[in-house]
């Protein structure tokens, strides 16, 4: 709920900035910090798809193992959580709205949905759906350096019987 809020806020922000140009992208907010930031170095820190990316890549990566160790809940919850990092790349990263929008609605779902069977041979069909969807993303916007393999052992603090 708080990223849903603050994707708002910077939605919000981008284009209130955008319609009123320069003056508004110059109006101070103090923080709690005894730093006063203009709306302009607020927009500029917000962080770009290189960065939601890595946390995209780790959540995705522990909801495979939760769910094959069959803690659906835990896979679940790390899933949702990519939804609202991904509403935050389309915020501050439009450019890349429409591809992301697709990706979510024409692959991911797909996986999210899947936890609700329970059914770990369809899970890992969809998240390797869902990886290649990834990959050929990465490769269509020139990133194809950039290629998602999932890590062979679990996160050490996500270690369980599998």
């Amino acid at each position: 709920m708080k990223k849903k809020i603050v994707t708002m806020s910077l939605t919000v922000l981008f284009s209130v900035t955008a319609l009123f140009g320069n003056e508004l992208a110059k109006e101070i907010i103090p923080t709690k910090h005894n730093k006063k930031l203009t709306i302009g170095e607020l927009a500029e820190i917000q962080p770009g798809l290189g960065t939601i990316m890595i946390e995209f890549g780790h959540r995705f990566y522990i909801a495979y193992y939760a769910a094959k160790a069959g803690n659906w809940q835990l896979a679940k919850y790390e899933l949702e959580e990519l939804v609202e990092a991904q509403e935050t790349a389309e915020a501050t990263r439009p450019e890349y709205a429409k591809d992301l929008k697709s990706f979510e609605s024409n692959v991911f779902l797909k996986l999210l949905e899947s936890i609700n069977t329970k059914d770990f041979k369809l899970f890992s069909k969809r998240y390797e759906e869902t990886t290649k969807a990834c990959n050929r993303c990465h490769k269509t916007h020139g990133h194809e350096y950039i290629y998602y393999q999932l890590p062979k052992t679990p996160p050490k603090y996500l270690r369980m019987e599998l």
